[in-house]
């Protein structure tokens, strides 16, 4: 078996192999950069203006490092692998405009080459962005991105009014001069808004490089503001605080490419909290309107504060209409669609309600309707008159209900009612009520067709303070009232309890297989004729919490009446195979038998999901055995016929359990893919002392070696057994002479002795 590696540990094989370019590049800008830092702090450097050390030498080194940062993080990692470089390329053409900047000393030309460098970053960084933010907000309406244009507008409307409509209004010159100086705070306004859009449209838990990313971002429009500020006054010198800003952005970007991936999409709020980003814009927005008007303020920033406030408009209205919509939904998830009644969700969720109600001291009435001769009029009319009896079931009782009381269809033909503050006689009288309205002749197109009903009640604290409680007692009476048909039926502990019990024990039983409670022990099978253990059949124990362990006779049934065979059934198939799995790790060649239910006989994905546990487990087929009962068989032959032979066909085993007690049928035998015949214990059991158990056993082998299938002999209680079965020829044995069942951990011991002391296997 291949060695298994977590998927983690193959997630970081990547990586691991670049660590060295990565930590070589972070160390050159931590030497580059750190000294180029301290520089650049206020009081720091005697003499304001161009260093050639500082400003030329470690300035040009660290964003080298930070542009091969980003490389690197593109190259590394697949996530926002075209976004990353993409923005690297943008921080390789902010580099050569600083070169071509520097080159060009003292004597500048503007506009010039390095204008044309820096320039391109704001495209990068922008398309960066957007490609971050669709991988992470794959499916966004329309909502979110109304948030995004809104928190856009704003930040952009602030940044004009402040700071960048006075750059704009300083500029003059060339037509080039106007168009470069235009574009910087044009960019830096478009830049701005996106981030500030998509720190709104992506939530949080985003990831450490995206923060970064847009911290790295928006620290770049600012600073490029204070920038565009200090042009328009004439006080901007090199190496001042500006250039500190700028070099603190590109620090952010080095760290953002030095992060490790988000895992998945972000998150972002549900529900009125949707509302809080475009309404606090909105607000700051008017505010700003406010001060424009007061003050004469900037044309553009009005411009854009206004179509901030029209956005978070159009963002509440939509906003309605989603909240009505989700209302509607929820409606229409809780409404019976045929009768318009509440259907069986809303039900379970006015039970939440009810169990307060009850613990409080409340009293709480529930009764159980089921139409009588109801299936009679689907059989013979036809399910158009069927519903038509149905949609006029609900206006009838409603019309004898108080207005707090809750009539619901939980499918079918059944109704429920559950009617606050009604004591078992009043309940009774209810009932009663209900039922004489139900037995009113009901039309149907131009027939009357006449129903009868049965009604159980239960009521509470009386019976239980758990309104779930009463709806299963309420159903155990109902079935009362039809098996002896009296109407109405009240629920009696004495009468009903058993009944109740089971509905508990089956709802523990499904929260059971949930938490992993099944245990499986394991009784081996011999090779008689190797005198070999072969294989192990795997038979279910219950450790429920309170009782302790559980034999199948406590379970079985109540699995069988409650729909839960399939689960248990499939609990245990992977439970079986996964021991297989270990022994086979061990050393130890086991097949494994399990028994099958009647509900993964009839299911035709039974095949599909069988074949996806031997490969999780990566056993072949041919290391399983499925053990089938004839009653079983019979219960719907056709469709049995059609997945036991896809399993045959996938090369598991197939195996006839209790042959003999059931229907023993030769026809079947002949049309099924059967490999193995169980022979039942009460003919083996017996067979030293029953000269017809012996025959029949002896028979039974004879029919098994004609059609070439292995005989599995089980009851083998003593060793003149096992003689007999010898001297006869069967196949393989099982019973307690050779072993009780085992838990998992004792098999392997049990083995491991029985080499030492083994079952005689003749004389």
């Amino acid at each position: 078996m291949s060695e298994y590696r977590a998927p983690w540990a193959v997630e970081r094989r990547g990586p691991r192999r670049t660590s060295a370019p990565l930590h070589a590049l972070q160390g050159v800008a931590l030497i580059s950069g750190v000294p180029y830092l301290v520089s650049l702090l206020p009081g720091a450097r005697v003499d304001a203006g161009f260093d050639v050390l500082l400003d030329g030498w470690c300035q040009q080194v660290f964003l080298l490092c930070i542009v091969g940062l980003g490389l690197l993080r593109g190259v590394r990692h697949r996530a926002d692998r075209v976004a990353w470089l993409v923005f690297a390329g943008g921080l390789a053409c902010y580099l050569a405009g600083n070169v071509a900047y520097y080159l060009q000393l003292p004597a500048i030309a503007y506009p010039g080459w390095q204008d044309l460098g820096w320039v391109l970053l704001y495209p990068a960084a922008h398309a960066a962005l957007m490609l971050m933010l669709r991988a992470r907000v794959p499916s966004a309406g329309a909502g979110l991105w109304l948030d995004g244009l809104v928190a856009g507008l704003t930040a952009a409307a602030f940044a004009a009014a402040f700071a960048l409509g006075a750059a704009l209004q300083a500029v003059e010159g060339s037509a080039a001069a106007v168009v470069v100086s235009l574009a910087y705070p044009v960019a830096d306004l478009v830049l701005l808004a996106m981030v500030a859009a998509a720190v709104t449209v992506i939530g949080r838990s985003a990831g450490g490089a995206w923060w970064w990313l847009a911290g790295g971002v928006a620290l770049f429009v600012v600073v490029d503001t204070v920038y565009a500020a200090q042009i328009a006054a004439g006080t901007y010198v090199d190496g001042g605080p500006v250039d500190l800003g700028w070099a603190l952005a590109f620090l952010c970007f080095g760290l953002a490419a030095s992060c490790r991936p988000a895992p998945g999409p972000s998150r972002r709020s549900e529900g009125v909290g949707v509302l809080a980003v475009p309404g606090l814009c909105a607000l700051a927005a008017l505010g700003l309107l406010a001060h424009g008007y007061a003050t004469g303020g900037d044309l553009l920033a009005g411009w854009l504060a206004l179509a901030a406030v029209a956005g978070a408009l159009a963002r509440t209205a939509l906003t309605f209409r989603e909240v009505q919509a989700l209302a509607d939904s929820r409606r229409q998830a809780r409404t019976d669609e045929l009768t318009g009644l509440v259907n069986r969700r809303g039900v379970y969720q006015r039970l939440e309600e009810a169990d307060r109600q009850l613990q409080a001291g409340d009293g709480l009435a529930v009764l159980l309707v089921d139409l009588d001769r109801f299936k009679e009029i689907n059989d013979s009319l036809g399910h158009a008159a069927g519903d038509a009896v149905l949609r006029q079931v609900g206006p009838r009782l409603t019309a004898n209900l108080r207005s707090g009381d809750l009539l619901a269809r939980l499918g079918g033909d059944e109704f429920v009612v559950m009617a606050p503050d009604l004591d078992v006689e009043r309940a009774q009288e209810l009932a009663d009520r209900l039922r004489r309205v139900l037995q009113q002749p009901f039309r149907a197109g131009a027939s009357e067709l006449s129903v009868d009903a049965s009604i159980g009640i239960a009521v509470g604290p009386v019976h239980s303070v758990s309104a779930e409680e009463l709806l299963q007692m309420a159903d155990l009476a109902m079935y009362v009232a039809k098996r002896r048909r009296v109407g109405v039926a009240v629920y009696d502990e004495a009468r009903d309890g058993e009944g109740r019990h089971r509905l508990e024990l089956a709802q523990q039983l499904r929260e059971g297989i949930a938490r992993g409670e099944l245990v499986l022990h394991y009784q081996p099978k011999l090779g008689l004729d190797s005198d070999r253990v072969v294989g192990v059949e795997a038979l279910a124990r219950w450790a429920h919490p309170q009782r302790g362990l559980l034999y199948p006779d406590a379970f079985i049934d109540v699995a069988e009446s409650s729909g839960l065979m399939g689960d248990l059934t499939l609990a245990v198939l992977d439970g079986a195979l996964a021991q297989c799995r270990a022994w086979r790790d061990d050393g130890q060649v086991l097949s494994m038998a399990v028994n099958v239910s009647p509900s993964n006989l009839v299911d035709d994905r039974f095949p599909e999901e069988v074949d996806e546990r031997l490969a999780a487990h990566g056993l072949p087929a041919s290391a399983l055995v499925l053990e089938v009962t004839e009653s079983l068989l019979m219960e719907d032959r056709e469709r049995a016929v059609s997945v036991l032979g896809r399993l045959r066909a996938a090369g598991v085993g197939i195996a006839i359990d209790d042959y003999g007690t059931g229907y023993s049928s030769l026809a079947y035998l002949a049309e099924l893919p059967v490999t193995e015949l169980k022979l039942d214990r009460s003919f083996v059991g017996s067979m030293t002392d029953s000269p017809r158990n012996s025959a029949i056993v002896t028979s039974t082998l004879q029919l098994s070696r004609a059609l070439g299938l292995v005989l599995v002999a089980e009851g083998a209680e003593d060793q003149a057994t096992v003689d007999a079965l010898v001297e006869l020829g069967c196949d393989q044995v099982q019973g307690y002479h050779l072993s009780r069942p085992l838990p998992a951990d004792g098999v392997l011991p049990w083995l491991a002795g029985r080499r030492v002391e083994s079952v005689q296997v003749g004389n």
